[in-house]
């Protein structure tokens, strides 16, 4: 008998083909299982080795042995065990067909089946925003309002009571509405964050462009990011009728993305896949893509939404590497925090790719912050030029970047609030309208809009400025802070107050210093003195009485207080030091002021327009040529053909 023939009759190739087909299944089952315990990704590859090293003693074992009615024993060769050989043959052929069919069935269950509900790690917190005029950029997103208060941490979707809570969400919010939770990264070393976050960012970025689909804001979603709470109480604190929620598995040059789909309502999955690809910036752009698009295709049976509106993601860059520094540099961005080497990742992705617009267009506003975020001692001239040459860079390569128009009326904007020379207020309005024109959920847009309208003394338009602001990104807090000034200068101090106080009951971090006025018309000599010790203000000056009554009768002479009162200034203030110091002195007969703002617009500053000072100030910053060629704002009018007054 040949060789060839001794190893058939003894199964030898059946029990090859019997171990191969288990293998498999085994592999597939710790492929799944072993990430939800977040075992080391050598552990599975360990697998896989002792897999490979088993064959061998399993066909040896095949060789040597026979499982005969007795049991296994010695094979006694061909004249003995020729027909109990066959019996065994046929039962390792149907065990085979058996694994095979239970590894098949688990494959496409795997493929197919509702991803577990994750959680990322909790996020570091953003730094607090400390210079409202001169706030930053957020993430862009459209409409869904927020109202996040009163969520217990602990809860979960399994929970009866929260099964209870879905009742109410289907008649309380708009069918067409989403949020995109951040994606949990599952990636062996768990240091994949910003990718898992990047890739939610671009998928809800992506969302935002259907007409008709309100997309909660990143920071109102992210928010959840790493508490255990369920789908409905987060559908209903964002108030959106569904929520997406997925994770990301990165490692080596092998990508693994999983989201799901889930209509808060009933807490029912609509929709859930998960992508196997090799880690390449084109299958990354493809999956995102393919998320955006199947969920659009799920909610449009209903909805009438259009899939071909959705923007693809492609074209940014074909680079990986470029891609992925990118992704880390706008983490760093978001949380306003190690901007300067926030700046270095992109350089060096611009290195790998010198024409990605959307690396140029994020470069573009880092210098300045980073200076203001204290990450960089860079002059602030040298730091505006770089600015401005990667905003024109990015334009030429996409001349639609709301951000890099933004960041060019943004660095014109900052010239003239700063009081750093004459400024032409068209062009930075036209920038910021651009801006809006090209992407209407530029936040950032709208703020810095608002700003520009402060500093030229429309405070009502400002305010709408702010407002849809908020309506875009209702945790964006130069925004929300901003509008409780504006109510205050326009004089509606009730509006101001019962604001500010919803505010702050959602655990929003504002600047109270900033309200000065409205404590005195409150007549709250403790919040008015308590503003004024501020360690950035006239912390220790013990006069604070005297300064409060003086407050509640402005039109004295109280030249000796305020000369008193300056000595106590911080050698070096910061914004919010100038703010306090310019919101108690100023009424009182102070003309030194640092920039153009809403507080120049207010009652408590009506002193200060009447002097020359104030006069100089708007010449020389270009408010008044700005006035003249376009509109005259509605405290102020043109007196002559030069001249100008205000009440």
């Amino acid at each position: 008998m040949s060789f060839f023939a001794e190893l058939k009759r003894r199964n030898v190739f059946r029990v090859a083909l019997f171990y191969v087909v288990t293998a498999w299944l085994v592999i597939e089952v710790a492929e799944t299982v072993l990430p939800l315990f977040e075992v080391p990704d050598g552990v599975l590859r360990g697998l896989v080795v002792l897999l490979v090293i088993g064959l061998v003693p399993a066909l040896g074992l095949a060789w040597i042995y026979e499982i005969t009615p007795e049991g296994i024993k010695r094979d006694a060769g061909p004249a003995t065990v020729g027909q109990q050989s066959s019996d065994t043959g046929r039962k390792l052929n149907w065990a085979t067909l058996a694994v095979a069919l239970i590894a098949i069935g688990f494959m496409a269950m795997d493929r197919m089946r509702p991803a577990q509900s994750v959680m990322a790690p909790t996020a570091t917190p953003a730094p607090a925003v400390t210079t409202a005029p001169t706030a930053t950029p957020a993430s862009p997103a459209t409409q869904a309002p927020s109202a996040a208060t009163g969520i217990a941490d602990g809860a979960d979707r399994g929970d009866s009571p929260e099964k209870a809570n879905t009742a109410n969400i289907a008649d309380a919010v708009d069918a067409a509405s989403i949020a995109v939770l951040p994606f949990a990264d599952l990636s062996p070393t768990g240091d994949q964050e910003y990718f898992s976050d990047g890739i939610a960012e671009e998928i809800l970025n992506a969302l935002t462009r259907v007409e008709g689909l309100a997309v909660a804001s990143r920071t109102s979603a992210f928010q959840f990011k790493g508490r255990e709470i369920g789908i409905p109480e987060i559908a209903r604190a964002l108030s959106v009728r569904h929520v997406l929620e997925g994770s990301v598995r990165k490692a080596g040059d092998t990508l693994r993305i999983t989201a799901q789909l889930i209509d808060a309502s009933n807490d029912r999955h609509l929709w859930s896949e998960t992508f196997d690809r090799s880690l390449t910036a084109e299958n990354v752009f493809q999956i995102q893509d393919e998320i955006a698009a199947a969920i659009t295709r799920a909610l449009g049976v209903a909805m009438k939404l259009d899939g071909e509106q959705l923007v693809s993601s492609a074209g940014a860059t074909d680079d990986i590497d470029a891609y992925e520094l990118y992704l880390q540099a706008r983490t760093l961005f978001h949380q306003r925090n190690d901007l300067d080497r926030a700046d270095k990742l992109l350089e060096q992705a611009l290195e790998q790719d010198p024409a990605f617009a959307r690396a140029w267009e994020l470069r573009a506003p880092i210098p300045p912050l980073a200076i203001e975020y204290g990450d960089s001692d860079e002059p602030l001239e040298a730091a505006e030029t770089r600015s401005r040459q990667y905003a024109a860079r990015a334009l030429e390569l996409n001349p639609g970047s709301s951000l890099a128009l933004a960041t060019m009326g943004k660095i014109l904007m900052e010239r003239g609030l700063s009081l750093r020379g004459f400024t032409d207020w068209a062009t930075v309005l036209d920038y910021f309208e651009r801006a809006i024109e090209a992407d209407p959920t530029n936040a950032s847009a709208f703020l810095w809009r608002g700003n520009t309208l402060d500093a030229l003394g429309f405070t009502e338009e400002a305010l709408a400025a702010y407002q849809q602001c908020v309506a875009l990104e209702p945790l964006y807090l130069p925004c929300v802070n901003n509008r409780p000034f504006s109510l205050v200068a326009l004089g509606r101090f009730e509006e101001a107050l019962a604001m500010y106080r919803r505010d702050l009951g959602r655990g929003l971090s504002l600047y109270g210093f900033g309200l000065i006025p409205l404590w005195v018309e409150m007549k709250s000599d403790i919040l008015f003195m308590e503003a004024a010790n501020h360690s950035e203000g006239l912390q220790g000056f013990p006069r604070q009485a005297e300064l409060y009554a003086a407050h509640l009768d402005p039109g004295g002479n109280y030249a000796e207080l305020v000369a008193d009162a300056i000595q106590y200034r911080p050698p070096s203030q910061t914004y919010g030091g100038q703010t306090i110091t310019e919101l108690l002195l100023v009424p009182l007969g102070f003309t030194e002021i640092s920039g153009l703002w809403s507080p120049n617009w207010g009652e408590s500053f009506r002193r200060f327009r009447q002097t020359e000072t104030f006069k100089q100030i708007i010449r020389d910053a270009g408010v008044l040529a700005y006035w003249r060629e376009h509109r005259f704002p509605p405290l102020c009018r043109a007196v002559g053909a030069e001249g100008f007054e205000c009440d």
